[in-house]
């Protein structure tokens, strides 16, 4: 088969989620140029953004109709982005198909540059050239951070004794411990420990920084009873272990088998021996089991929309399957003008909505539990619908039973919290900008890349915590202090929702309310009806 064809087909696999970019290249027999193959479609992969912009805008698949959409991306890569061209005859007519329309794909090409903000080859600025970091999770449970940061010494490394200001990545050779979690340490971009003693003994997890935020907010003590809602491929998990010191005991779900697989292999090699692996949906557990009413802290990552991931290839093809939809929306129609563009981006709407309904609806089961005291909520999102949204919605409809966790108890000296433009009202709880800002600030936000990033990933964070019987439903410092607001009950402020005026027959049926199955986004869970979560760490 011609290269560039068999490029096509395993990118049109890949839009379907038919496999991974390593099993589609690199371990398929019937690739012969397994590297280039590989480098070529993470390549167009990478810059898929751009030029998908030169495909519209120059009408190639109009003009030439034996052009497919993930061909012509795979040709415009090698014609725009390379030095040798389209490695390909020149009497191959679907090269000719291209070449004849060169001058014009060249033009729309340095417009589709200006027009994303990129800064060289089509790359969108931030998206590559932004070195991170390479973030080392040092596992407490077989050595200590001084014991790794004296080896890597002995290895003729250069430790810096405190992080460069400003902020930047350590230069070649050198490293440093991080600043806001003590068992990190941080070495060059791009600095590859898959071989290192440390990395294939399992004292070494090699996991970006913001992905350590959940488990470090949640800090269960070591005798808690944990869940792990949505945990392969592990390295949460496994964090939560090493902050446990392998005490109590960790429920670990999942309902891919192959992740699951890969977290106990992982969390083996960690030396993990407090977590029960399940290949099930957390939404269908039974909350009235003997051990699951004793669960005291859940953690939760479900699935999102990955945007604020930087050069992950998981997330590269996520971004890709979404915009060939939307590519296809508007390709196929006759005007191509402002109502499919239109139609496109409402599209995208509906699935930030979708996310974040389910995601609502993980946090909602959480709460169910009637042992649990804390939860903590993230996303690698760094859109408002999956994160503050997400937190607004669950306010309202579980206030006072449940509350944020106060800054002091969320990662105190970090610097970005949540956005207040994005923070809604809640009844009795926030109706003032100043009560957004505090809403806001008990919220962990990163910004990816740099350098007006945070040199990581993008995340969100958020930690519930329930309130006892004489507990303080406000946060720290009091705002609203405990007066009537705070004593309503969650079926007082359901009521607010749809009457102004309480409603005796509300009070009566309190006790029939109690007994039903949790209610997530207005709908009941139901386990034939539950969504499958997946959680990707790094």
């Amino acid at each position: 088969m011609n290269f560039y064809k068999q490029a096509a087909d395993i990118l049109d696999r890949l839009g379907k989620k038919e496999g991974s970019i390593k099993g589609l290249t690199l371990g398929n027999a019937e690739v012969k140029d397994k590297k280039r193959m590989y480098a070529l479609v993470c390549e167009t992969l990478k810059h898929n953004t751009t030029l998908s912009i030169v495909l519209q805008e120059s009408k190639l698949l109009t003009l030439e109709k034996k052009l497919t959409r993930s061909l012509a991306l795979l040709l415009l890569h090698d014609l725009l982005m390379q030095n040798r061209g389209i490695q390909a005859s020149d009497t191959w007519p679907i090269k000719q198909a291209v070449m004849r329309h060169k001058a014009r794909l060249k033009a729309e090409f340095v417009k589709a540059k200006i027009k994303v903000g990129a800064t060289k080859d089509g790359l969108i600025e931030g998206e590559e050239e932004v070195l991170m970091p390479r973030y080392v999770r040092v596992n407490l449970l077989k050595m200590t951070p001084q014991q790794v940061i004296d080896a890597f010494v002995e290895d003729k490394w250069e430790f810096l004794p405190s992080p460069p200001s400003p902020l930047a990545p350590p230069t070649p050779n050198t490293f440093y411990r991080d600043e806001h979690l003590d068992f990190m340490l941080v070495f060059p971009p791009k600095s590859d420990l898959h071989l290192h003693p440390l990395y294939t003994s399992g004292i070494l997890i090699l996991q970006d920084k913001a992905s350590c935020f959940p488990a470090a907010i949640l800090a269960p003590p070591k005798d808690a009873y944990v869940i792990d809602g949505c945990a392969a491929p592990g390295n949460k998990t496994s964090q939560l272990a090493m902050g446990m010191g392998n005490g109590g005991k960790i429920i670990a779900c999942d309902l891919d088998l192959r992740r699951l697989n890969i977290l106990k292999r992982l969390t083996t090699k960690a030396g993990c021996t407090n977590i029960t692996a399940l290949n099930t949906s957390f939404l269908t557990l039974d909350t009235t089991t003997p051990d699951h009413t004793k669960v005291t802290h859940i953690l939760l990552d479900p699935s999102c929309s990955g945007s604020g991931i930087i050069n992950r290839l998981d997330h590269l093809v996520d971004a890709y399957a979404e915009e060939q939809e939307q590519a296809i929306i508007l390709e196929t129609t006759t005007t191509g003008g402002e109502a499919e563009r239109v139609a496109a981006e409402e599209k995208k709407k509906e699935r930030l909505k979708s996310l974040g309904e389910f995601q609502i609806e993980c946090v909602t089961k959480a709460m169910t539990f009637p042992n649990v005291q804390k939860i903590s909520y993230s996303t690698c999102s760094i859109h408002a619908e999956e994160n503050e949204h997400v937190v607004t919605t669950l306010l309202r409809n579980h206030w006072p039973a449940w509350k944020l966790s106060p800054r002091s108890k969320v990662l105190p000296t970090w610097h970005r919290r949540g956005y207040p433009a994005d923070v809604g009202d809640i009844p009795g709880l926030v109706s003032t900008d100043e009560d957004r800002a505090k809403v806001a600030d008990c919220l962990v936000r990163a910004v990816p890349g740099g350098p007006d990033g945070d040199l990581m990933n993008g995340f969100f964070v958020a930690c519930f915590e329930r309130v006892g019987k004489n507990g303080n439903p406000g946060l720290s410092p009091v705002w609203k202090g405990p007066g009537a607001s705070a004593k309503r009950t969650h079926d007082d402020i359901d009521g607010e929702h749809t009457s102004s005026a309480p409603s005796s027959k509300k009070k009566k049926n309190k006790k029939k309310k109690k007994t039903k199955t949790a209610v997530c986004g207005g709908a009941t869970l139901a386990p034939d009806g539950a969504k499958e979560e997946v959680s990707d760490d790094e």
